[in-house]
C-alpha cells in the first residue's frame, strides 16, 4: 500500500511527457519541496510588533508562559567540545557567544532568540567575521528581514530582504543571517511559533476580560428593562434616563435599590454581572495557552491540582519538553553554520546546574553504582547514562564486587581462593606464584592475579574516600559564607588545609591495610605461613607494621596528602574565580563550588584510590619479599596487553639484584609512576 501510494505521489509530480521526459536533475529538493515562489520574498501576517502588542503584552498568560520559558532557557550555560566530547576550555565561541557585543550578554540575546521563536516563530542573528570567524553577534528583529527563496536550482535561498529604518529595502546575500525557525509544515522557509496556534483563544480570553470590565463599569449587558402601564412622553422618557444614569450608575451608587416614578416595573432580562461567572471559562483558556506552549499550567498560577511533587514534575518538564529542545534546535543550527568556522568542534549547552534535572543526575548515579558494581568498566556507564562525566585513568576497567573482597588482614582472600581461576592458575603457574616466574604463562597468570585484587581494592578504597570530600565542601560552605569575593580563595584554602588531619588519617588506614593484604599474599607464596600452628622455628610471619612499613606509610601519606589538598585547592580556585569573573554572588559560588563536588567527587576519590592501591600494593609486596630473607632477584613483569607504557614496554622481563633499582630508578613498579599495571616477581638465585 505505501508502495502504491509513493507511485502515484511520483506520477503527481511528473509531467505529462511522463518518466522519459524527465532528467534526474529536475528532480531536485527545491522544485518539490517548496510551494513558495522563487525570487518573491516570504512575507506573514504574525510579526514580532503584532504578536507583543497583542498577546506578550495584552494578556498576563501568554506573558507568563514566555517569560517562564525564556528564563528557563537563556540561563543554561554554552560550552564546546572536541571531536572525542571532551570539553574546550576558553574557546573563541564561548567567549563570543557569552558576550556577543558591547550592548548585550550573552543571556540576552538568548532571550530574545527564544522569544522570538516562541511569539511568530522566527527568530535571527547576525555574526560579525573577523579573519573568518566571529567575533560579534547581534540580535535582528524578524520584522524587518524577510527570506527571498531562490530561483537556481540546488540553491535553497537567493537572500534577505531587508527594511531599514526609512522604508528602504535591499537584499543582502543568505549568509548574512543566521535563521532559527519552529517548524511551519506549509512553509519551509518562515516558521510560526505557539502562539499563531493560540490565537483564537487568546482573543477569547481578552474579549472575555473587556466584558468583565465594561459590565463592571457601567453594566454593559442589559439586566432588565423598566416598563410603564402608560406610553411615556418624549420628556418623561428623558427624565428616566437622566435619573437611572445620575443616581445609579455610578461606581458609588452600584447595586443600590432603584425607584422610579410612579407604575414603573422592573422585569429581569438577563445575568448580572456578578451572577455571570468568568473564572471558569477563563480557566479554560488559561489551561488551553499553556498547552500552546507546552508548559504546565502551573506556571500560568493554575494551582487547582498542585502539590509539592505536581510543582517538582512541572519543573522538570520545562526544561526537558520545552527549554531542552527549544535549545536544541538552536545547537543544531549553530553547528551547521557557525562550528565549521572553528573547524572540528561541537557546540552544545551544559544542564549540569539546573537544579530541577539534578534529581535525574542522582538516579543516574544510582544506576551507575549499580552497573558499576556488576564490573562495567566506568566509561560504558558515562556513555550509556550521559552523565558527563571526563576521562580519568583506568575509567576503562571493571572491577569485582565489593562484597567478594575481604576487608581485614587475610592472605589469600576467598574471592580468589574458590575461584576455578585460583586453582587453575595455581596448578599451571606453580604454588610459589610470586618466585622464579620464568615462563610466559606464569607471567601471565602472576599479573592477572595481582591485577584483579589491586581493581577489587579500588571499590573499597572509593568509598572510604568519597566521604571526606562531602565533609571537605561543608567546610568550605561554612568558611566563604558571608566572605567578600576578594576573601573567598584564602577562606577556601584555610578549610581544604583544615582537613589534612581527616585525610592523614584515612590514608594511614588504608595504606596499612594495603600493605597487610598484599604482602601476607606473598608472604604466603614466598613459604611464610602467617595462619599456621607450626612452631614458630619452622616459619616466618610478615609483619605489616615494621619499622621500615611504618616509615613508608608516614612518608607516602604525606607525599599524596599535599598532592590531594593542592589538587582540590585548584579546581575550587578555579570554581571561584569562574564566578568572580561573572560576579556571581557569595551564594551563587558556594551553589557551583557544591555543583562541581557533587559532580566530580567521585572521579576524584577513584583516582585516590587507584594511586593508594598502586602504592601500597608494590610497597607491601616487596616489604613481604625483603622479609623473607630469600629472595635475591626481582623482575618486572609487564601488563602483557597493548596499554602498556612504552618506557616499561623496554624494561619487561628486566631482572637486577634486589636491593637495587630498576633501570627507570624505581624499587617496585607503581613507586614513581601513576597509574603503573605492571607488578614484579622474585628470584632466589644471584644475579
Amino acid at each position: 500500500m505505501i508502495n502504491s501510494l509513493r507511485s502515484k505521489l511520483a506520477a503527481a509530480l511528473l509531467p505529462k511527457g511522463g518518466a522519459k521526459a524527465v532528467s534526474t536533475e529536475f528532480l531536485t529538493p527545491y522544485q518539490i519541496f517548496s510551494m513558495q515562489s522563487a525570487g518573491i520574498p516570504v512575507y506573514t501576517d504574525m510579526t514580532v510588533r503584532k504578536a507583543t502588542r497583542e498577546g506578550y503584552k495584552i494578556s498576563v498568560y501568554v506573558y507568563r508562559a514566555v517569560r517562564t520559558i525564556v528564563q528557563a532557557a537563556s540561563a543554561i550555560p554554552w560550552i564546546v567540545q572536541d571531536n572525542k566530547g571532551e570539553l574546550i576550555e576558553n574557546h573563541e565561541f564561548s567567549k563570543a557567544w557569552s558576550k556577543p557585543n558591547p550592548e548585550f550578554s550573552g543571556q540576552d540575546n538568548m532571550e530574545f532568540i527564544i522569544a522570538h521563536q516562541l511569539l511568530c516563530g522566527n527568530s535571527l542573528i547576525q555574526p560579525i567575521i573577523v579573519g573568518g570567524r566571529p567575533r560579534e553577534f547581534w540580535v535582528v528583529m524578524p520584522d524587518l528581514v524577510k527570506p527571498i527563496p531562490s530561483d537556481v536550482k540546488g540553491e535553497w535561498l537567493k537572500g534577505w530582504e531587508v527594511t531599514s529604518i526609512d522604508g528602504t529595502r535591499v537584499t543582502v546575500p543568505a549568509s548574512q543571517f543566521v535563521h532559527f525557525m519552529m517548524m511551519d509544515p506549509g512553509n519551509p522557509y518562515w516558521g510560526i511559533g505557539p502562539l499563531m496556534a493560540a490565537a483564537r483563544t487568546i482573543d477569547t480570553d481578552n474579549e472575555a476580560q473587556d466584558t468583565q470590565k465594561i459590565s463592571m463599569q457601567n453594566r454593559g449587558v442589559t439586566d432588565g428593562v423598566f416598563t410603564h402601564e402608560t406610553p411615556l412622553t418624549q420628556e418623561q422618557f428623558e427624565e428616566a434616563r437622566r435619573q437611572i444614569r445620575e443616581n445609579f450608575l455610578a461606581k458609588s451608587k452600584r447595586r443600590e435599590p432603584w425607584v422610579l416614578g410612579a407604575g414603573a416595573k422592573w422585569n429581569q432580562m438577563s445575568l448580572t454581572a456578578i451572577e455571570m461567572d468568568y473564572i471558569a471559562s477563563r480557566l479554560h483558556n488559561k489551561r488551553d495557552i499553556a498547552g500552546a506552549f507546552g508548559i504546565s499550567p502551573i506556571f500560568l498560577g493554575d494551582l487547582e491540582q498542585s502539590s509539592y511533587n505536581n510543582m517538582m514534575e512541572a519543573r522538570k518538564a520545562l526544561y526537558e519538553d520545552v527549554a531542552i529542545p527549544l535549545l536544541d534546535d538552536v545547537k543544531s543550527t549553530l553547528n551547521l553554520k557557525i562550528a565549521p568556522m572553528y573547524g572540528d568542534i561541537t557546540i552544545t549547552y551544559d544542564t549540569s546546574r539546573i537544579a530541577a534535572l539534578r534529581e535525574d543526575f542522582s538516579k543516574k548515579v544510582e544506576q551507575a553504582k549499580s552497573l558499576w558494581s556488576m564490573s562495567v568498566p566506568f566509561n560504558q556507564i558515562n556513555e550509556r547514562l550521559e552523565m558527563g562525566f571526563t576521562e580519568f585513568p583506568g575509567w576503562d576497567r571493571g572491577y569485582l564486587p565489593l562484597t567478594l573482597l575481604p576487608t581485614g588482614s587475610s592472605g589469600e582472600s576467598s574471592f580468589v581462593r574458590g575461584d576455578p581461576w585460583f586453582k587453575e592458575m595455581r596448578e599451571r603457574a606453580g604454588e610459589n606464584k610470586a618466585l622464579n616466574v620464568e615462563t610466559e604463562e606464569q607471567k601471565t597468570a602472576h599479573w592477572k592475579r595481582i591485577d584483579r585484587r589491586r581493581i577489587a581494592w579500588w571499590g573499597v578504597v572509593t568509598k572510604k574516600v568519597l566521604p571526606l570530600y562531602e565533609d571537605e565542601i561543608k567546610a568550605i560552605e561554612k568558611a566563604i559564607k558571608g566572605k567578600k569575593p576578594a576573601q573567598l580563595e584564602s577562606a577556601a584554602g584555610e578549610a581544604i588545609e583544615g582537613r589534612h588531619e581527616e585525610w592523614e588519617k584515612m590514608l594511614t588506614a588504608i595504606s596499612a591495610a594495603l600493605i597487610e593484604d598484599f604482602g601476607n599474599e606473598i608472604s604466603e607464596e614466598l613459604g611464610g605461613e602467617p595462619k599456621s600452628d607450626k612452631p614458630a622455628e619452622a616459619k616466618w610471619a610478615f609483619d605489616p607494621f615494621s619499622v621500615a612499613a611504618r616509615a613508608w606509610i608516614a612518608k607516602n601519606g604525606a607525599a599524596s596528602i599535599k598532592t590531594i589538598l593542592a589538587t582540590n585547592l585548584d579546581d575550587v580556585k578555579r570554581v571561584i574565580l569562574a564566578g568572580v569573573d561573572e560576579n556571581l554572588s557569595t551564594v551563587q559560588i558556594s551553589r557551583n563550588l557544591r555543583q562541581f563536588y557533587t559532580d566530580h567527587s567521585a572521579s576524584k576519590a577513584m583516582r585516590v584510590a587507584r594511586t593508594e592501591v598502586s602504592h601500597g600494593a608494590g610497597f607491601g609486596q616487596r616489604e613481604a619479599a625483603k622479609q623473607s630473607g630469600v629472595v635475591k632477584t626481582h623482575t618486572w613483569i609487564t601488563s602483557r596487553d597493548d596499554r602498556v607504557r612504552d618506557a616499561h614496554i623496554l624494561m619487561d622481563g628486566e631482572t637486577v639484584v634486589f636491593d637495587k633499582p630498576y633501570s627507570d630508578g624505581s624499587m617496585y613498579p607503581g613507586e614513581n609512576d601513576i597509574n603503573c599495571r605492571c607488578v614484579e616477581a622474585f628470584g632466589t638465585g644471584g644475579r
